[in-house]
């Protein structure tokens, strides 16, 4: 579940203090949002790939290749998370890490997507990709031509509740544990399902923030060096706006019995 990011809201600290003026020129949008292409980008081509490598291999070997992916998503998720921290806390290396972490990300994703489509149904995958854009549109709207901002006292109340929500989840899956609930249970479901409507509520709020604070930094005049550090956070929430939207969506299809038999 992401908290928000910290790169973003120490960036905006940072301007707020003066500390990030141009030293050559300064960020634009064209520059923060064609580095964000880029990035995208990486991560769908990476994706399909992936995707495309996996399904033939799961017609020779389905065992095999189940085993194998599990084993590669366990090996890429370490160095996601630490590449995140570096990039958090080095700006500078997000040329080069940004691209690599979009590599490995684009390859989970289309292992998870296919075996998505290949569980549940068949374009979930396509359908969560919708979502994803039209929420991003809807964004760009409400942050460009309503000018709806975003407080910092709101964002600390989302993640008081969302917190709150990561508790409830432990609870769950520890009484789940001892027994006292069952995966199958229509009501653990239920819950489940509406913390993912939660999650993608709280995902499209940071998308709306992300823009929020590039428009701020944008405008203040931070230096052009930190359009990679904008872009690749902006894709970072778009790809966690899929992920909650993806789970949303299965949620629903596993409640409603549309499961594919």
């Amino acid at each position: 579940m992401r908290m928000g990011n910290p790169s973003v809201r120490r960036w905006v600290t940072k301007s707020q203090q003066g500390d990030m003026g141009a030293e050559i020129q300064p960020a634009t949008y064209k520059g923060v949002y064609g580095k964000a292409a880029l990035f995208a980008f990486i991560t769908i081509i990476t994706a399909i790939v992936a995707e495309l490598a996996v399904f033939t291999m799961m017609k020779a070997d389905l065992e095999g290749t189940l085993l194998w992916v599990g084993i590669a998503t366990v090996v890429c998720a370490v160095p996601l998370l630490i590449m995140s921290f570096i990039i958090a806390f080095v700006p500078s290396t997000v040329k080069v890490l940004g691209i690599i972490y979009s590599v490995l990300q684009g390859g989970l994703l289309g292992c998870f997507a296919l075996f998505v489509d290949i569980l549940a149904v068949p374009g979930i995958s396509i359908a969560a990709l919708i979502g994803t854009a039209i929420v991003f549109l809807i964004s760009l709207a409400v942050n460009k031509l309503l000018e709806v901002r975003i407080s910092s006292k709101f964002i600390r109340g989302c993640m008081v509740v969302f917190f709150s929500i990561i508790v409830v989840e432990l609870i769950m899956w520890l009484l789940t544990a001892v027994g006292l609930f069952s995966y199958e249970s229509t009501t653990i479901w239920w819950i489940q399902t509406a913390i993912s409507a939660i999650c993608v509520i709280w995902a499209a709020i940071m998308l709306t923030w992300d823009l929020q604070n590039i428009d701020y930094l944008v405008q203040s005049g931070a230096d052009k060096k930190y359009e990679w550090n904008f872009a690749f956070s902006l894709v970072t929430t778009l790809v966690y706006l899929y992920v909650e939207i993806l789970e949303l969506l299965l949620r629903l299809v596993v409640l409603f019995g549309n499961k594919k038999n």
